[in-house]
């Protein structure tokens, strides 16, 4: 080997271990990937079996009807109504009126028909409203509040009620998805702590269910307490209409 092949092989060695040296402290140089916190936990909201019946009330409206039951010898219909988390009161009376007709339609023999509006079955906390149908009337009370009702209630917080204690209270809003999931999980996982130890009073009930879920405590809290603020099953009013079936 002469002295310039010599010279060739010694450089690309050397450019060699050049390259390798600088890929390893630019792995070591780089920083770890940050560690999101973890994620609740949320069981899926899909039922084990088809629902009784589906139907569209608008492109962004649709619903099912599931866990129905009969009584009466098949007079009176009971089931749950499944419509969007963020469906406003407008909506859900759409809904109801589509959910009524087409169970009416399935079952021609009912003669009255109960419903709890809910964006998931599994879902202890989230009764959105309840329909009752019957001969022609459907009496429907709704368990989220209105715009209107959100405004007032907002407006108190902080104020003083007439025993001069301060009013605190979650702050009502429409949930985005983020509320909503967080606020499932934590629902569900603080009827699943209370079915396994009924005696477990609220905090330790809140404590196990933010463990379960991976949330801080006080993010727990506030998912609690909203959900049970804003899905009432029917505390925020009432109202009544006609709506004949065949």
């Amino acid at each position: 080997m002469n002295g310039r092949t010599y010279k060739l092989v010694t450089g690309i060695i050397s450019l060699f271990i050049a390259l390798f040296l600088a890929w390893r402290i630019g792995l070591w140089l780089e920083p770890e990937p940050k560690q999101e916190n973890p994620a609740p936990a949320v069981p899926s909201p899909a039922a084990k079996e088809p629902p009784f019946v589906t139907g569209t009330v608008r492109k962004d409206l649709n619903f099912e009807v599931r866990n129905v039951s009969f009584s009466d010898k098949g007079k009176t219909v009971e089931g749950i109504g499944i419509v969007g988390f963020d469906s406003d009161r407008s909506d859900l009376k759409a809904a109801t009126v589509a959910m009524l007709k087409k169970l009416k339609e399935k079952v021609p023999a009912a003669e009255r028909i109960v419903l709890t509006l809910k964006p998931a079955v599994e879902c202890p906390l989230c009764a959105m409203a309840q329909a009752a149908w019957e001969q022609g009337k459907v009496a429907l009370r709704y368990g989220i509040p209105s715009l209107e009702q959100m405004e007032e209630a907002n407006a108190l917080i902080g104020t003083k009620d007439k025993e001069g204690k301060t009013v605190d209270r979650p702050r009502l809003y429409r949930p985005d998805r983020e509320t909503f999931v967080a606020g499932l999980a934590i629902t569900q996982a603080i009827d699943a702590a209370r079915k396994k130890n009924p005696s477990l009073g609220d905090d330790q009930l809140l404590e196990q269910a933010a463990a379960a879920t991976g949330l801080n405590y006080a993010v727990a809290r506030r998912g609690r307490d909203f959900m049970t603020a804003y899905y009432t099953a029917d505390g925020y009013g009432e109202e009544s209409f006609n709506l004949p079936l065949p």
